[in-house]
């Protein structure tokens, strides 16, 4: 067995096409990611623009100076100071009635750059957020935030998530009463006090990891031709007919394509994962995931997160590796088959689907759907299955694995009853 998967494996990785594809989007995705480094912008403590590395430091810094437990005690002494500074010389009343546009010019006008720079602060706007306006700039609806409203920053997080599901995603959906009470019970059990501080490395993961959709593409086209060539060369006619054609033959294809694709899947990942942590840092491993989304009602830590996502993905790849084999082994054609593939995870994401709450759960659980893991922590995404309610990385794991369970048999039995001409 071991050397007919060797076998499969030669025959999969030597073709040019493949070579081209693996080579060519692994080299792709340690450029882009090098730029995500070195593009990264901020400004500095007098307002100059830094980037690169030294921008990732500066930011690291920042943080790093608010770090710590946000109790109640702490973020009504912090909101209290950022009204302090930020209606010195404006008053909050007028900023109020202002458009976000002219808010913004009126204060760049009045204050300094370290005032100006100290205002938009990560760390005011994130414990701002639980009275955050649409639409406004922080500094524009913080003067409503009285100290008593302050001291019940986590009564106003938990009433967050209720205009929220209140709103429907817009009016697009309404929640069932199952529904609501899933989501509050992942809220209640979010711990307290949340720690504020940096976790950029596990951050820019979050933001990365959709990435490994062009992985997975690439990996459809490798496995395509493994049963489909065998039609086309008529190579089929002679493995069929041969001692072990319909038994270890079809395990081995199989199983060289499962290997196949962890294995490029796991370069892709030590890619986005390597570069993120080495130039973003590990640090702020343990930190809860509403570092990234303060809305999350999720009850996990950053690595946490990191890890699902790319479990997500990984399930996503099965699921499209399970798909094209079953094509494979159903068609010689395989521009039918890339087709197929190209249809399922690129133009589904791009389809329209505002408007439509059903479309979009729908369309969300494609591969290009699932590439924001802002939608999968912190947008609410639930599927009502009667009184069970499955979230959003539930139902795609679901999915994924139902083609798995459904497409690995297709392909073995498709290949095992195929007669040959």
């Amino acid at each position: 067995m071991r050397s007919l998967i060797k076998f499969e494996l030669k025959k999969m990785l030597t073709r040019r096409v493949a070579i081209v594809a693996n080579v060519g989007m692994l080299l792709m995705l340690t450029v882009v990611m090098g730029l995500n480094v070195v593009q990264t912008k901020t400004e500095g403590n007098i307002g100059e623009t830094l980037s690169g590395p030294t921008a990732i430091a500066h930011r690291r810094d920042v943080t790093e100076a608010r770090a710590g437990e946000l109790t109640p005690e702490r973020v009504a002494a912090d909101i209290a100071h950022y009204q302090d500074i930020a209606y010195e010389k404006l008053d909050p009343e007028e900023l109020a009635e202002m458009s976000n546009a002219t808010a913004y010019e009126v204060v760049a006008e009045t204050y300094d750059d370290a005032t100006r720079l100290e205002l938009y602060d990560p760390y005011y706007i994130t414990i701002l957020k639980p009275w955050a306006v649409k639409g406004l700039e922080p500094y524009q609806y913080a003067s409503r935030v009285t100290p008593e409203m302050a001291l019940d920053f986590y009564g106003a997080l938990a009433d967050s998530l209720q205009v929220t599901l209140d709103e429907g995603m817009g009016g697009e959906w309404v929640y069932s009463p199952a529904e609501r009470a899933y989501w509050t019970q992942m809220e209640d059990g979010v711990p307290e006090p949340l720690t504020y501080g940096w976790a950029g490395g596990w951050d820019n993961i979050l933001d990365c990891a959709a990435f490994l959709v062009f992985i997975v593409f690439v990996m459809c086209v490798t496995v395509t031709p493994l049963f489909a060539s065998e039609y086309r060369d008529g190579t089929d006619a002679v493995l069929l007919s041969a001692r072990y054609g319909r038994g270890r033959l079809v395990s081995a294809k199989l199983l060289a394509a499962i290997l196949y694709a962890t294995v490029l899947f796991a370069l892709g990942v030590a890619i986005i994962c390597g570069v993120s942590l080495v130039f973003y840092g590990a640090e702020g491993a343990s930190l809860p995931i509403q570092n990234y989304a303060l809305a999350s009602p999720y009850a996990l830590t950053m690595w946490q997160a990191a890890a699902m996502y790319v479990g997500v993905f990984y399930l996503v790849m099965l699921g499209m590796l399970a798909l094209t084999l079953a094509l494979s082994a159903l068609t010689p054609s395989t521009l039918a088959i890339i087709v197929t593939d190209v249809v399922v995870l690129f133009v589904s994401g791009l389809l329209p689907s505002a408007g439509s709450g059903l479309l979009r759960h729908v369309f969300t659980l494609f591969p290009m759907g699932l590439q924001s893991a802002f939608d999968l922590f912190a947008s609410l995404f639930s599927y009502p299955l009667g009184p069970v309610v499955l979230d959003l990385i539930g139902t795609a794991a679901l999915v994924y694995c139902a083609l798995v369970v459904v497409g690995v048999p297709v392909a073995w039995r498709a290949w095992c009853r195929h007669q040959v001409a």
